[in-house]
């Protein structure tokens, strides 16, 4: 049974073996304070509170250069981060399958604190312009920050989960992908809910997928 992630039964095999296969990588995490380093397979990890990340630093980016420009930049560099992790992933643990490299993505996305994901039966991910993702992630950190501060969102706010999403599936399957979050728990909705396709079919495979919600 899976246990960091959730997925359509036909994915199920593929996902427990990315279970298993990163859960042995992040049982070697070593924490040594007293050199001020946090390892993993000898690679480098920090330690950042949710908060600061994305209150704080959005906040203050806002102030500046506005919402928009914020957002892009913040999705934008969430999107790098996750393309290049899911390559060095993919490198240290020799996968070359898209379908295996997209796998690891969300147990890796689980053990990191970012969010659990579930990825729902609707999605079709295949290496073309018919790529389609759609999953929720149950907690992410922006929404659940968002709450807890006793606030309201007037629009989708987990730009971080979405980009990071976006940059590992794009690595996975060597396509340019972006994810739209399209219901945030931080808004009122009763999910975060995310649709990914290649970025010429995005808004419309999101408005056609919030119109089958109606």
């Amino acid at each position: 049974m899976l246990t960091t992630v959730k997925a359509p039964d036909q994915f199920a095999p593929i996902f427990a073996e990315a279970e298993k296969r990163v859960g042995d990588f992040f049982q070697g995490m070593v924490r040594d304070p007293s050199r001020g380093i946090i390892q993993v397979a000898g690679e480098r990890y920090i330690l950042i509170r949710g908060e600061s990340l994305f209150y704080n630093l959005h906040d203050k980016m806002e102030e500046q250069f506005g919402q928009d420009i914020t957002e892009s930049f913040l999705y934008d560099l969430a999107k790098t981060i996750g393309h290049s992790d899911a390559q060095r992933f993919a490198e240290m643990m020799n996968l070359h399958d898209p379908i295996h490299k997209l796998s690891a993505g969300p147990v890796h996305f689980s053990h990191t604190g970012w969010a659990f994901v579930d990825i729902l039966p609707e999605s079709a991910p295949s290496p073309d312009d018919n790529y389609l993702l759609v999953y929720d992630h149950p907690n992410t950190f922006e929404s659940e920050i968002t709450v807890r501060r006793g606030l309201k969102s007037q629009s989708p706010t987990c730009v971080f989960s979405a980009g990071y999403s976006a940059g590992w599936c794009s690595y996975s399957f060597g396509l340019d992908l972006d994810a739209k979050e399209v219901l945030c728990i931080a808004k009122g909705d009763g999910h975060c809910r995310f649709v990914m396709a290649p970025p010429s079919q995005l808004e419309a495979r999101a408005t056609q997928y919030l119109q089958s919600l109606k």
